[in-house]
C-alpha cells in the first residue's frame, strides 16, 4: 500500500523538458521545465515537442503532458512495487476491526461536564504501519448532529473534523482518517485524539466499562499495532476547540468508553520510503513517458499525414520496441536476458520494519557453538 497522491506530489518535478523554441514549451507548468533527477524527456532520440503535439488529440498540450506524466509515474511505481512482492508484506495486517465489541448498556449514560471525550490512539513505533479509521459509530438518547475532532498533538487545531448525525439507534458514518507513527508533514511518536466536546451535545451518550468482557476483546489483536484507550480531558485542560493539553493525557485516561465506536484497518504503507527515494525513478519515468508519446502519436495518424506512412509507422514501432527493451528488459537473440532500467532499481527494504518487511533471507540471525 502507498498513497498515490503523496507519491505523485513528490514526483511532480522528477523529469522535465529541455528548453525549446516550440511555442508549446511556454505553456508547460514550471515544474515540467526542470528536472530533479537530471533526466529530460526530449533528450531521448526521436522525442520532440512536435511529436507530443501530434498525440494530444482533443486535449491542450500542457494538460496532455501533465496527464501522461502522472499516469506513467504511477505505472512505473506500481511495476516497481510488484517486483518487490517477494520482499514486501503488503497485505492488510488488520481489516475492519470494530472497537468496542459489546452492546450498549442503555441504563448507563455519560454525565456531561464540559469535557473532551474520546479515544487516544498511539501507533506502534514504525515507519511503515498505517492506521486508517474507516468509520465511526454513534448512538445517543436523542437524535442530533455532532462534530468529532481528530487531533495530531503537533498541531494546535484539529487535523480534521467529522460532522455526522447521531441517532437513538447505532449509526455508522464513513470517514477516512490516516494515523501514522512518523508523519512526513508532522512529528514522530505522537498520540492522536479522536472525540467530541461535551458542550456540543444536546443529548447524552452511553458508556461501557472499557476492560469488561467483549468491550476490550479487540485490544488483544490491535495492541500489536496501536495502543487505544478511552480518554476524558477535564474542562481545565481545554482551550476552546483546540487540541487538549497533552501533558494531562495520563490523568485523562478513563476506564469507561466515550460512547462511540471505531472501525479501522491497519496496513503496511511504503509511501514514505518511496517519497524519500523518488529521484531514483527518474530514468524509468523518462522512458515510460516517451513510450506513451510514441504510442499516442502513432495511434493519432489523422492529425499528421506524415505519420500515416508505412515507413514512419515502422520507425515508431522500432523506437517503441527499443525503449521498452531498455526500460523493462527482455530476451535478445544469441545474448539472453537483458536487464532493463526497472530491473536495476533497488531499495533495501529489509529490516526497515519488523512487522511489514522481511529480513534478508541470507542473513545469519543466530550462531550455535
Amino acid at each position: 500500500m502507498y498513497s498515490h497522491g503523496t507519491v505523485l506530489t513528490a514526483a511532480s518535478g522528477i523529469v522535465g523538458y529541455q528548453q525549446s523554441d516550440d511555442s508549446n514549451y511556454d505553456g508547460l507548468p514550471s515544474y515540467l521545465k526542470s528536472s530533479n533527477s537530471g533526466y529530460y524527456v526530449n533528450d531521448l532520440p526521436g522525442i520532440s515537442l512536435e511529436l507530443i503535439d501530434d498525440g494530444k488529440k482533443e486535449r491542450t498540450f500542457s494538460k496532455y503532458a501533465q496527464q501522461v506524466h502522472s499516469s506513467e509515474t504511477l505505472n512505473i511505481i506500481n511495476r516497481f512495487v510488484d517486483k518487490q512482492k517477494k520482499k514486501l508484506n503488503t497485505k492488510e495486517l488488520l481489516s475492519n476491526i470494530t472497537i468496542p465489541q459489546r452492546f450498549n448498556d442503555l441504563n448507563r449514560k455519560i454525565a456531561k461536564n464540559s469535557r473532551f471525550v474520546g479515544y487516544a490512539i498511539t501507533p506502534r513505533e514504525s515507519k511503515s504501519i498505517n492506521i486508517n479509521i474507516g468509520s465511526v459509530g454513534l448512538r445517543v438518547d436523542s437524535a442530533q448532529s455532532l462534530t468529532l475532532y481528530v487531533f495530531d498533538p503537533t498541531k494546535e487545531s484539529a487535523m480534521t473534523t467529522i460532522s455526522t448525525s447521531a441517532l437513538t439507534d447505532l449509526r455508522w458514518a464513513d470517514v477516512d482518517i490516516n494515523i501514522e507513527f512518523d508523519k512526513l508533514d508532522g512529528g514522530a511518536g505522537s498520540t492522536y485524539l479522536i472525540g467530541y466536546f461535551e458542550d456540543d451535545l444536546t443529548g447524552q451518550m452511553y458508556e461501557q466499562d472499557w476492560g469488561k468482557g467483549q468491550t476490550h476483546a479487540a485490544m488483544k489483536i490491535t495492541r500489536h499495532y496501536a495502543g487505544i484507550v478511552p480518554v476524558r480531558f477535564s474542562n481545565s485542560t481545554l482551550s476552546g476547540t483546540n487540541c487538549p493539553d497533552m501533558q494531562y493525557l495520563e490523568g485523562a485516561i478513563s476506564c469507561q468508553t466515550p460512547g462511540f465506536g471505531l472501525r479501522f484497518n491497519v496496513k503496511c504503507d511504503i509511501t514514505d520510503v518511496l517519497v524519500d527515494n523518488i529521484n531514483m525513478f527518474g530514468e524509468a519515468v523518462q522512458h515510460a513517458v516517451a513510450i506513451r508519446y510514441l504510442k499516442d502519436a502513432k495511434g493519432n495518424i489523422l492529425l499528421n499525414p506524415t505519420i500515416s506512412s508505412a515507413q514512419n509507422r515502422a520507425t515508431f514501432d522500432q523506437e517503441i520496441t527499443d525503449m521498452e527493451g531498455r526500460l523493462y528488459g527482455g530476451l535478445i537473440e544469441d545474448v539472453g536476458y537483458q536487464r532493463g532500467i526497472l530491473d536495476n532499481l533497488v531499495l533495501d527494504f529489509s529490516e526497515l520494519d519488523a512487522v511489514c518487511f522481511k529480513a534478508r533471507a541470507d542473513r545469519i540471525t543466530q550462531t550455535y557453538w
